[in-house]
């Protein structure tokens, strides 16, 4: 009697692959339906029409004066943004069912993952070729010909795939991908920077004499980046086929809980989850000598070292620092705009713990405090880093002449209002603040999003008054006394003060 054996499986082809998990997706969705991409593109003939003509004002003025401080930092920290955003999405992704059913089949790797490459790609070239445009708008000279227009175009989409490239990188490797976080907020940091000190000098003018003309850089950029990033997007899609599964598995999870929270429209579900993920991440953590020290209150201790281990968020702090010297020839209310704006966002630098502490307050049963005792602990490093963030942001606004007095002190005074309208904000969602609907044309929207939106600008407005009166009147040559210092910093003790004295602070979490 002989054996007989099976014959060994043979992989599906790529093109039956793709066959059959077309037919899947459009047996559980149905195909596109002709009215949607009427409506989209209705939508963005409206659009254009609507917003095209200013947009090209401002994109290509009239004149160009050549190469510009501002116009290139904006179009770095425009291209930081986007890889911020690659770098939470993923970037290379694929849905939750893929995931689940076709990620841990015979399916060739390369196969699964190449619409989200070329998807990742298409979006990485059409924010960097407007980039591009909008650099070569207003750097080109006069008479601008198609050639110019089409190197800032090919240029920028070239750095818009360098930069997807290095997310799909630091995808693959979390490592790396802290690295490229911190490197990322550090050149952001120093845009900004730089264009502050364009401001303190009063522009920047570079010898003409000496480089060539923003035409000829254009052009030489995009012949040298261009052909380099296709290159690149070449390499990265031949080793498709050795992507771990768990970097991509754990990719789609991620995005698609984003999906869910946007769907749901509960935005605090989002600083969560990307909380999570970076938590999730970070290997190597070791004990540190605070949570063992009794001198410091164990939930000031948590708060100095996810400050601490979340390094990536210092740099950015620095940066928008720096943002008010920029704006503070504009304006006024969009000085003050981004004054509270920006110290609230420095406030929150630990609200992931305190929103954990309002959503799940199990571990503060466990240790017996008080609500006074926690809001106490939870205002230390807050307080602390919106008062340096004050003291640093109104301190370069001094810098540049506009304004006179110790405006440094006024923005270490505000800082304790900062961090109590901070605390309000961390302990509340969207789904909590209002279940109310709001009819629109466009459908029911719920308010909770609205209200949380402005949640905790109010009292920071509230508290920090005097400050926001000193910006609208104490402009230079006006001389900033010291006495609104002293009241913004009555004021905001007044606040934490209400905070903590309250009658229902002083009963013990959970009881």
């Amino acid at each position: 009697m002989t054996t007989t054996r099976a014959p060994a499986p043979a992989p599906a082809a790529a093109v039956d692959v793709r066959r059959h998990i077309r037919r899947m997706r459009v047996a559980a969705v149905g195909r596109v339906d002709p009215s949607s991409v009427y409506c989209v593109l209705l939508a963005i003939v409206m659009a254009a029409a609507l917003f095209g003509q200013p947009l090209g004002v401002i994109v290509w003025p009239a004149d160009a004066a050549g190469p510009s401080v501002p116009a290139l930092v904006g179009a770095g920290l425009v291209l930081l943004a986007f890889l911020g955003v690659l770098r939470r999405l993923g970037p290379v992704v694929v849905t939750r069912a893929d995931a689940t059913w076709l990620l841990p089949a015979p399916v060739p790797r390369r196969t699964l993952l190449t619409p989200a490459l070329l998807l990742t790609a298409l979006s990485a070239t059409v924010v960097g070729g407007l980039v591009g445009l909008a650099v070569a708008g207003r750097v080109a000279e006069r008479p601008a010909t198609s050639t110019v227009v089409v190197a800032g175009v090919a240029g920028g989409a070239a750095v818009g795939l360098l930069l997807a490239l290095l997310a799909v990188h630091a995808q693959t490797r979390p490592r790396n991908g802290r690295v490229v976080d911190l490197a990322a907020g550090t050149v952001a940091a120093a845009l900004v920077a730089v264009a502050v000190g364009e401001q303190l000098t009063g522009g920047y003018a570079p010898p003409r004499d000496v480089l060539p003309s923003a035409s000829t850089m254009l052009v030489v950029v995009a012949a040298v980046a261009f052909p380099l990033a296709l290159a690149a997007v070449a390499g990265v899609w031949w080793r498709l086929n050795s992507w771990p599964t768990h970097r991509i598995a754990e990719a789609s999870a991620s995005t698609g809980s984003y999906a869910d929270a946007l769907y749901a429209v509960e935005p605090s579900f989002l600083a969560a989850q990307s909380s999570r993920r970076y938590w999730r991440n970070r290997t190597g953590i070791r004990t540190s000598r605070l949570l063992r020290d009794r001198r410091v209150p164990p939930l000031t201790a948590q708060d100095l070292l996810q400050v601490r281990r979340n390094p990536g968020r210092l740099p950015w702090l620095v940066g928008t620092a720096l943002a008010p010297a920029v704006v503070a020839d504009g304006p006024v209310w969009l000085l003050i705009g981004v004054v509270l704006v920006g110290a609230l966002a420095a406030a929150s630098v630990t609200a992931e713990a305190t929103h954990t502490d309002a959503s799940n307050p199990a571990a503060l049963r466990l240790l017996g405090l008080t609500f006074r005792q926690v809001y106490a602990q939870r205002l230390v490093v807050p307080t602390g880093v919106a008062a340096l963030w004050g003291a640093l942001a109104l301190g370069t606004v001094q810098a540049t002449g506009l304004l006179s007095g110790p405006w440094w002190a006024l923005g270490l005074a505000a800082g304790p209002a900062a961090a109590v309208a901070a605390l309000y904000r961390a302990k509340i969602s969207a789904s909590s603040v209002g279940n109310i609907f709001i009819d629109t044309p466009l459908g029911a929207f719920p308010s909770g999003l609205l209200l949380w939106l402005v949640n905790g600008l109010d009292v920071v407005a509230v508290l920090a008054l005097p400050m926001v009166i000193a910006l609208v009147t104490a402009r230079a040559p006006e001389q900033l006394s010291w006495s609104s210092v002293l009241v913004q910093a009555a004021l905001s003790v007044a606040g934490c003060l209400v905070l903590l004295l309250r009658r229902s602070s002083a009963r013990t979490v959970g009881v």
